[in-house]
């Protein structure tokens, strides 16, 4: 993800909250709902290949979620709205 967004890999954060109730078309097969922000680089193109990514990693062990079982929010946000180390970006 780091590298398709062009960002360092210590600028790179993931929560995972696995094992949660959730339910998609009314089914309790595995699923997720993810969030992507990031400061610029939310475009068509990265957007496509972090999506890819994110749903190849998805389908492995231990998940085992179905791509068509996963949502991505892509958030372009702005630096000033960005905390980190006592400032913004």
């Amino acid at each position: 993800v780091a590298k398709t967004l062009g960002k360092p890999d210590s600028y790179v954060a993931i929560q995972i909250n696995d094992n949660q109730s959730m339910m998609w078309g009314g089914s309790d097969e595995p699923c997720a709902l993810c969030q992507l922000a990031s400061l610029g680089s939310i475009n068509g193109k990265n957007n496509k290949a972090v999506s890819k990514e994110v749903c190849n990693l998805l389908q492995e062990e231990p998940f085992g979620i179905r791509s068509n079982r996963v949502y991505i929010e892509f958030r372009d946000v702005p630096r000033e709205n960005m905390g980190y180390d006592g400032s913004t970006f």
